[in-house]
């Protein structure tokens, strides 16, 4: 009850602000404050906060050489840098007319994010509230926070809403990277299979500098190896990321994987830092290969586990570079 009079009272409220307003539409009427959407200078942001209606926020925060999204996860490179590119380029397509301003209004507080910016400091430098789009969907309604005239958004050539770029889903705007390590980072990587045993093996960086690779059951000591290949296969870590969460399965799936025996283990160690990634398949009820063959697994990914953390889907376009044996450095083992 107290959130219906609440939201009347809102409605209301609304409604007066539009009557009562006296704004002319020309462009040059309008007060440059409440237009002030974009970013002067992208660089100098050091936190931004996304909040939706719901109340769902995603905090992202500057580092030294990184963001954060809610200070216990590294944010997504890519994402970051088309919403700070998004919010410097905006600009005004047209206001938002007379007659249509109260629906809009409506629209604003019914569905909405909130985005506030800050430049180091605790005052934010921009504050405003990012609606849906316009009836052609080429600008997105946007209003100022205390302001109550919104305004249609545009960048200049994007054709385009600008709404899905200011999402507040956590698990979208955390990065996906499993390993990102340059050759001379690696201290040791040790490739195990479970069902295999005999294609075990572990690249190590020696005292000398030298690499010293073992493999099999035994832990046999592999000499003449290929160093070429051995530094092509260190350099697929350096861009070794998931594809996606497992957000449809509940809960005790997803610990039946875990506890299940994994295809393969991955431990490596670099800049101190140790990682533990384990590969399982992934069932596919009514699976068919391109032959139209019946399976029981995709073929195309599988699920890995991370740090003995969250279950995430992965390639095998990815993976099979990194667990393809010990045969790859040109040797007759």
């Amino acid at each position: 009850m107290k959130r219906l009079l609440l939201g009347g009272f809102l409605l209301l409220a609304l409604g007066i602000v539009a009557a009562i307003m006296v704004w002319n539409d020309e462009p040059s009427t309008m007060r440059t404050e409440l237009a002030d959407f974009a970013l002067e200078d992208p660089q100098s942001v050091t936190k931004i906060i996304l909040k939706n209606e719901r109340g769902e926020q995603v905090i992202l925060e500057k580092q030294e050489n990184y963001w954060t999204v809610n200070s216990d996860f590294k944010a997504r490179p890519d994402a970051i840098d088309i919403l700070l590119e998004t919010m410097t380029d905006l600009s005004i397509k047209s206001p938002v007319s007379q007659s249509a301003m109260e629906t809009i209004l409506k629209n604003i507080i019914a569905k909405h994010t909130l985005v506030t910016v800050y430049e180091g400091g605790s005052t934010p430098v921009k504050e405003y509230y990012v609606g849906g789009s316009n009836q052609l969907h080429t600008g997105t309604n946007m209003m100022m926070k205390g302001s109550s005239r919104p305004f249609v958004m545009h960048i200049e050539g994007f054709h385009g809403f600008l709404t899905p770029r200011y999402f507040t889903n956590e698990l979208e705007w955390r990065s996906r990277e499993v390993f990102e390590y340059k050759p001379e980072d690696i201290e040791y990587v040790d490739i195990s299979y479970s069902k295999t045993p005999q294609k075990n093996f572990m690249i190590t960086l020696t005292e000398s500098g030298e690499r010293e690779v073992r493999y099999g059951e035994n832990d046999e000591v592999l000499n003449g190896y290929d160093t070429l290949m051995l530094n092509a296969y260190l350099s697929e870590y350096k861009m070794v990321h998931y594809e996606s969460y497992e957000e449809t399965k509940p809960q005790t799936f997803i610990d039946s994987v875990k506890q299940s025996v994994p295809e393969f283990t991955i431990r490596l160690a670099a800049k101190g830092k140790e990682h533990l990634v384990k590969g399982y398949k992934k069932p596919l009820p009514e699976g068919y290969d391109l032959e139209g063959n019946t399976v029981s697994h995709d073929q195309d990914r599988l699920y890995i586990w991370v740090d003995e953390g969250e279950l995430f889907v992965a390639q095998y376009a990815i993976f099979d570079k990194l667990t393809k044996g010990v045969y790859f450095l040109g040797n007759d083992r």
